[in-house]
């Protein structure tokens, strides 16, 4: 129960900086999974290091993901946190028009992805090392 205080805490404090502070969330490892048919999960993953960072703004209506390689902005179209899990589930729309949907995962300490890419269902998995608040 102590941990799902903090837990809340943490959440609470993150949300409710809004509009206060832009939220960064630094990460160190990727992996890319693709949809079994067979098993009905994510289970199909090939993972790489890759340091990255996610900027959310201070309204919480969009966000900027830099790599080594790009950065794109995406736009926040809903927001809802499951009540159960704490998991944040964004709606979001990238700068060049594509649909993803994103879980922020504080307790796994995950950012997952939901994607279609040619076709195919994918998950992209980010491992958070760390996140924090500009003030």
């Amino acid at each position: 129960m102590k941990k799902f205080g903090f837990l809340l805490l943490f959440l609470a404090a993150f949300f409710g900086n809004a509009l206060m502070a832009q939220t960064n969330i630094s990460c160190f490892h990727r992996d890319v999974c693709l949809w079994n048919e067979s098993t009905k999960d994510f289970d199909d993953c090939e993972g790489y290091d890759e340091y990255s960072l996610f900027k959310i703004n201070a309204a919480e209506t969009m966000f900027e993901h830099t790599t080594p390689e790009m950065s794109s902005a995406y736009f926040i179209k809903e927001k809802v946190q499951d009540p159960e899990t704490g998991v944040w589930m964004l709606s979001v729309t990238s700068d060049v028009g594509n649909e993803y949907l994103y879980f922020l995962d504080f307790e796994a300490n995950e950012i997952r992805i939901a994607a279609e890419s040619d076709g195919e269902m994918l998950m992209v998995r980010f491992s958070i090392k760390k996140a924090w608040t500009d003030e």
